[in-house]
């Protein structure tokens, strides 16, 4: 069994909206947030979206979806919502093999092959936590986490572009943010997620680092940044997504 995870809990503050979660903007004339929702739903045997800021207006996209809600009430960062979708899997009395995350801003690029390469591989190599990469030039154009491997090739951890060093911030390898993570490993170590102190949120990309430091297997998967794109949290970078969608390779 596949349990797919959407996280659509966000304020999108840069967004600015006053009556709709961002995830609902249409891209292309269709909902952001249905991408993801058709993506997984060819894959998963459930899907679960959590909610939290605007909530109505996500139900009301994905009223003729087959979905599972868990609803977010205080936002507490990207760890927290998948916590609280693993409260929903349990409460269902579900035993997935594995569950799938992806953001409600950031799957319309992806296709379904992607995916299934991203499990075969997670399968084959036993990983723990398996996660979409890609590579990107002008990597400080793009706020996203530095995937930093050793000689060997292996991952050694995720930093954020805000922790980087100047040598970690010219690292072209980006984390994507499209996981592929292990039921039974999240299931002992989503309730020893530890909050920022910074910003008292919990961070999904510290299960990396648990994973890690428990000499689990961590798998980085690239993939072209075509076959990527980037998340929505500006206008600007929603014009500029939709132009990259239309032009990229098919």
């Amino acid at each position: 069994m596949i349990v797919g995870i959407i996280l659509a809990a966000g304020e999108g503050t840069r967004i600015k909206s006053k009556d709709r979660n961002k995830v609902t903007l249409p891209f292309l004339n269709k909902p952001m947030i249905c991408y993801a929702v058709e993506l997984l739903a060819g894959i998963c045997d459930k899907v679960i979206v959590v909610v939290g800021a605007f909530h109505e207006s996500v139900r009301q996209v994905l009223k003729n979806y087959e979905v599972t809600y868990a609803f977010q009430k205080k936002r507490l960062g990207t760890g927290h919502a998948v916590k609280v979708a693993f409260h929903a899997i349990e409460n269902k009395h579900l035993s997935p093999a594995f569950v799938l995350i992806a953001y409600g801003d950031h799957a319309m690029f992806y296709q379904k092959q992607t995916v299934s390469d991203l499990m075969v591989k997670h399968k084959k190599e036993q990983s723990s936590v398996s996660f979409i990469t890609t590579e990107y030039d002008k990597p400080d154009e793009l706020v996203w986490g530095r995937v930093i491997r050793d000689t060997k090739g292996n991952i050694v951890k995720i930093v954020e572009q805000k922790d980087a060093s100047s040598e970690e911030r010219n690292t072209k390898e980006l984390n994507a943010g499209f996981y592929c993570i292990d039921y039974k490993f999240l299931k002992r170590s989503i309730r020893l997620l530890n909050k920022s102190s910074a910003t008292g949120e919990y961070y999904l990309t510290d299960l990396i680092g648990m994973a890690l430091e428990q000499k689990k297997k961590v798998l980085g998967i690239k993939v072209p940044f075509e076959g990527v794109g980037i998340g929505i949290n500006k206008y600007q970078e929603l014009d500029e997504s939709q132009r990259m969608y239309l032009t990229k390779p098919r």
